[in-house]
C-alpha cells in the first residue's frame, strides 16, 4: 500500500485516446495503442474492457477520433469540471503560479451540498489522526481506500482553512466556520474543522459560482457550455484534450503539466447505473447530467473503474429536518403499511426501500403525534421544536428561513384522515398502521419488525404530524481508479501521466454500501482536497503547498466558533 506522506512533515518544516490505431492515425501521434483488455463492439469499435457504447451514448464523450479542430489552446493545467473539486483547482492551479483552463459542460458552475470538513493536524495528535481513520474504517465496514483516507486526513484540515480564505475572497464567506474535538480513551484527540457555505436554499453551487467569478478575475479561463469530450495522448502521456464548443466545434486544449478531470460521479448513465449499481436504477437522481464523463475518458485512456460495489449517497434532509432523520418513528410506504424497523438510520433507508415495488422506491412518511418532542427527548434525541417544524409544512410559514421551500414535505393534521390525504397515502390503509402501532406500544414489543421496547411510543395525541421522505441518489462515491495521489492508473496500477482525477469521479474512498456519515462534510471536504492538492502534484510532484492556510490565523478569524476544548487549551 502506497504511504501518503503526512502533512506533518510539511509542518515541521514549514494524442487522441479513440477507437485503437484510428484514433493514432488521425493525430498523427505514435504510441496510442488500445487498451489490451478491451473488447470488440458489435459496432466493430473496441471499447474499453467493462465498457460499452450504451455507456458513451449516456454521456457527453465522443467516442470516435476527433480530427478537425475551430482552434487550438495551451495551458498548464486543464481542468474539467467547475464543481466542488474543479473550482479548488482551478485557484490552486493560479495560486501556484500556473497557467489553467476549466472547461465546464454546464451554462454556470455547479455544486451540490452546503459545506465541507477536514482534520485539522495542528490541533489533533498524530495517533489521534490515526485512531481517527481507524473509526473511519469500521464505519465504512473496512471497506476503504487507505491510500485516499491518509490523503483526506492529512490534507482536509489545511483545504478547508484554504477554502474560508479563497469563498472569502471571493465575496461569499463562510456563513459558519467551526471546530468539533473529540478525545479518544487513550488520551489522542483529534479536531475537525468545518465551514458551511451559505444557508439554505443557498449551498455549495452558491459557492462554486463565486469562486469561479474570482478566478476569472485573477486570471483563469473558464469555458461555460464546453464539455470536455476527448482526451489527446502522446506515448504514454495524456497531452490535452478535446473540448466541444457551444456552437459544437472542437477546440484543442493542450496541457503542459495535466488534465484534472473533475467531472463528477455517473448517476445520471443509466447505462453505467444499471452496470455498476442496478439496484438503483428504479430511483430517482436528485442530480442532472452526472453522465460519468471522466470515467469513461480515463478508461479510453487506460484507466478502470473501481471494483464494484460502489458506495452512494441517498439521502433526504429537505422534506423535514436534519434533527429529525434518525429519530424512530413510525414508518409506512407509499401504501400506508409499515415496512421496516425504524431503528435504520437514514442513510441507510435506501437498503430496506430498494426491495419496495413501486416505479420510484424511494418514496414513504414517518408518522408521529404532538408529544414527540417529549417523546423523542426521552429517547435522546434533540427533535426540532413544534414551531420550528412548521418551516417544513408547506405554507405554513410566510417566507421560511432555512429550507428548500420546494422540497419541505412535513404536514400536521386533525385527523390521521386530514394526514393521510395531505400526504397522498390510503387513509384507511394508514389508520389500520397506527392501530396496530399502538397495540404493539402497548403490548411493549415489537413482534412485527423487532424495534427495541424503549422506542415504542404510541400515536395518539393530536395533531398528527407526517413527513413525506423522498430519497434519491444524491451521489455516487466511486469512480475510475486512482493512485494515492489522485492521478489516474492503468490495469497494472501505474500512474498515467499527465491525468487526474478528483471527486466522486474518482477513487473508492468509502466502498462502503453507503456513504458513512461518521464525520459530517467529508464528502464534499473529501472533493475539495481532492481537486486541491492533486493539482498540487501535478505541479510540483509533491503535496506541499506553496501558500498553505495558517491554524493561527483561521481559529482567530472574526466569527470562528472554536469549540470548549480549543477555548479551555487555547490550541
Amino acid at each position: 500500500m502506497q504511504y501518503n506522506p503526512s502533512r506533518r512533515t510539511f509542518l515541521k518544516s514549514t494524442g487522441v485516446v479513440a477507437a485503437g490505431a484510428a484514433g493514432v492515425a488521425a493525430f498523427g501521434l505514435a504510441g496510442c495503442a488500445p487498451n489490451a483488455a478491451a473488447k470488440e463492439a458489435d459496432a466493430g469499435a473496441t471499447y474499453p474492457d467493462g465498457f460499452s457504447a450504451e455507456d458513451f451514448k449516456d454521456s457527453s464523450v465522443v467516442y470516435e477520433p476527433i480530427d478537425s479542430f475551430a482552434d487550438e489552446k495551451t495551458y498548464d493545467i486543464v481542468v474539467v469540471g467547475a464543481g466542488t473539486s474543479g473550482m479548488p483547482a482551478v485557484l490552486t492551479a493560479l495560486e501556484e503560479g500556473a497557467s489553467v483552463v476549466c472547461l465546464q459542460k454546464e451554462s454556470t458552475a455547479i455544486a451540490q451540498g452546503g459545506g465541507d470538513g477536514g482534520i485539522c493536524l495542528e490541533a489533533s495528535t498524530e495517533a489521534g489522526v490515526l485512531m481517527w481513520l481507524q473509526e473511519w474504517r469500521k464505519s465504512c465496514n473496512y471497506r476503504v481506500n487507505m491510500d485516499l483516507a491518509r490523503f483526506f486526513a492529512y490534507h482536509s484540515g489545511e483545504t478547508s482553512m484554504w477554502m474560508a480564505k479563497q469563498s472569502a475572497a471571493a465575496g461569499y464567506a463562510p456563513a459558519d466556520s467551526w471546530s468539533l474535538h473529540f478525545d479518544f480513551p487513550d488520551g489522542n484527540y483529534v479536531t475537525q474543522t468545518k465551514n458551511a457555505f451559505g444557508v439554505k436554499p443557498e449551498n455549495n453551487g452558491n459557492l462554486v459560482r463565486a469562486l469561479a467569478d474570482y478566478a476569472e478575475s485573477l486570471g483563469a479561463d473558464i469555458r461555460y457550455s464546453t464539455p470536455g469530450v476527448q482526451l489527446i495522448k502522446d506515448g504514454d502521456r495524456v497531452t490535452g484534450i478535446v473540448g466541444k464548443a457551444k456552437d459544437g466545434s472542437y477546440i484543442r486544449f493542450n496541457a503542459n503539466k495535466a488534465v484534472i478531470l473533475a467531472t463528477g460521479d455517473y448517476q445520471n448513465n443509466k447505462s453505467m447505473v444499471s452496470k455498476f449499481a442496478p439496484d438503483l436504477a428504479r430511483f430517482t437522481c436528485k442530480q442532472s447530467n452526472k453522465t460519468g464523463d471522466g470515467i469513461l475518458m480515463s478508461a479510453t485512456a487506460g484507466g478502470h473503474i473501481t471494483p464494484v460495489g460502489h458506495s452512494k449517497q441517498m439521502h433526504d434532509m429537505d422534506a423535514g429536518p436534519y434533527m429529525m432523520i434518525d429519530i424512530p418513528f413510525l414508518a409506512v410506504d407509499e401504501n400506508a403499511e409499515r415496512f421496516m424497523n425504524e431503528e435504520t438510520p437514514m442513510h441507510y433507508w435506501d437498503e430496506t426501500l430498494r426491495f419496495q415495488g413501486a416505479e420510484d422506491p424511494g418514496k414513504f412518511c414517518r408518522i408521529f403525534d404532538n408529544d414527540y418532542v417529549e417523546t423523542a427527548t426521552a429517547w435522546g434525541y434533540k427533535p426540532t421544536d413544534r414551531d420550528s417544524l412548521l418551516k417544513y409544512v408547506p405554507g405554513a410559514v410566510e417566507n421560511p428561513t432555512g429550507v428548500i421551500k420546494d422540497l419541505v414535505d412535513t404536514h400536521r393534521c386533525d385527523t390521521l384522515d386530514e394526514l393521510a390525504e395531505e400526504l397522498g397515502i390510503p387513509a384507511d390503509n394508514l389508520k389500520k398502521s397506527v392501530e396496530r402501532y399502538n397495540e404493539l406500544c402497548e403490548q411493549g414489543a415489537d413482534t412485527d419488525f423487532g424495534k427495541q421496547q424503549q422506542y415504542l411510543a404510541p400515536i395518539v395525541e393530536p395533531p398528527f404530524w407526517g413527513i413525506h421522505q423522498w430519497i434519491r441518489l444524491t451521489a455516487m462515491c466511486c469512480g475510475i481508479t486512482v493512485d494515492g495521489n489522485y492521478q489516474v492508473v492503468d490495469s497494472e496500477n501505474n500512474p498515467i501521466a499527465g491525468l487526474y482525477a478528483v471527486g466522486f469521479g474518482a477513487g473508492d474512498l468509502c466502498g462502503d454500501g453507503d456513504w458513512s456519515l461518521y464525520m459530517g462534510n467529508m464528502s464534499c471536504g473529501s472533493c475539495m482536497t481532492s481537486g486541491r492538492y492533486a493539482t498540487i502534484h501535478a505541479l510540483t510532484g509533491d503535496l506541499v503547498p506553496s501558500k498553505p492556510a495558517n491554524w493561527d490565523e483561521t481559529k482567530s478569524a472574526e466569527g470562528y466558533r472554536k469549540d470548549d476544548w480549543l477555548v479551555e487549551h487555547d490550541a
